[in-house]
């Protein structure tokens, strides 16, 4: 079995590079099983859900942010990439270590910033206390038809509907009557009903605390990208490496002081830029502050990304080796070469003196 350390090392997939997020998700966790473990709990029966046989959390999964609809059917149903399965696996994943990739970490940002706009917005259309229904206002007692309606947000049993569910009975015993559900779950004015659905996605033991958490926890994860990340197209990228990366920096005043340069110089007198990239790509470097870690995340086009990069590995072009080079090292260049064409001068001449003695 595997020991739970305090923060484990989970893969993450952040589409053209990959790598490992360390967090710690004990908090998150509790909190998720918590908040699934009481939606799980309720039955759709037990809250007026009388054609719905699963449980809160069943449906919670199905359904998403919809619009208002008048009548008695309830929510509006959603695309499937508008359900909220989606957020809660990419939270499940964060929760439990598992695998998570890009998708995961924006449907969790997208999805808290859409819940916080609508709990900011009692009077939205889109926010689960203003599902709207018509209430049976006054019927006919010998028809039972419905002679007027008014609006009722959140739940549609209210005390005008049983009583009209009552009177249809008593002349027709396949009709259910429901049961009283708390006053709270339904209002006429808009804002003010509490209604289950409302309760654990919106309200304050709701998905959205969960949500909260997970940006917390993202927020403070490190992030070991270990897929080499190319600047090639990003300018002025090597420079900026070579300022302020100490690794990188060290790497490049390693191979060319003046003892090892002369085997970074191709037999025709060139830097040789291709074995430099290639040994560059396997050195890891540590940005140390959030300057660093958001230039870095710009380089991957990942500006927004929670978390901080702890380690990450470069691929520079070989022009960018190039100009490094010549910057920086331009001396060491030219005496390495200068000493080159000496030892070269010296075996042409050897070599004639022996042809000449022999």
């Amino acid at each position: 079995m595997t020991k739970t350390t305090k923060k484990n090392r989970t893969p993450v997939d952040l589409g053209r590079f990959k790598g490992f997020a360390r967090y710690d998700g004990k908090s998150l966790k509790k909190l998720y099983d918590d908040w699934k473990s009481k939606t799980s709990a309720i039955s759709g029966t037990s809250i007026g859900f009388y054609r719905y046989t699963g449980t809160l959390y069943d449906y919670i999964l199905g359904h998403g942010i919809s619009g208002r609809v008048l009548g008695n059917s309830g929510p509006a149903g959603v695309s499937e990439e508008r359900k909220f399965k989606n957020v809660i696996g990419a939270i499940e994943a964060l929760a439990n270590n598992s695998e998570f990739d890009s998708s995961m970490i924006n449907e969790i940002v997208k999805v808290y910033n859409t819940l916080t706009r609508l709990n900011k917005d009692d009077e939205s259309d889109e926010n689960p206390r203003n599902i709207a229904f018509q209430d049976p206002i006054d019927f006919d007692d010998e028809t039972f038809e419905i002679l007027d309606t008014g609006t009722v947000y959140g739940h549609y049993i209210t005390p005008n509907y049983i009583e009209h569910r009552k009177a249809k009975a008593s002349r027709n015993k396949k009709i259910k009557v429901p049961s009283k559900i708390d006053s709270s779950f339904y209002s006429y004015d808009k804002g003010k009903a509490e209604p289950p659905y409302w309760q654990y996605t919106l309200g304050p033991k709701g998905l959205i605390t969960v949500l909260e958490e997970a940006l917390s926890t993202m927020k403070e994860m490190g992030l070991d990208i270990t897929t080499p990340i190319s600047v090639e197209k990003k300018r002025g990228a090597g420079e900026y490496s070579y300022r302020n990366f100490a690794e990188f920096n060290g790497f490049f005043k390693r191979i060319f002081s003046k003892n090892n340069i002369k085997n970074f110089i191709t037999p025709q007198g060139n830097i040789s830029t291709d074995k430099i990239q290639r040994m560059l790509r396997k050195i890891k470097i540590s940005p140390e502050n959030n300057a660093e870690n958001e230039e870095v995340k710009s380089w991957m086009d990942a500006k927004g990304l929670p978390g901080t990069i702890e380690s990450f590995y470069i691929d520079i072009s070989r022009r960018q080796i190039n100009n490094i080079a010549q910057k920086y090292y331009k001396k060491n260049l030219e005496a390495a070469l200068k000493a080159r064409e000496k030892k070269d001068e010296s075996k042409v001449s050897k070599s004639w003196r022996e042809m000449i003695a022999w």
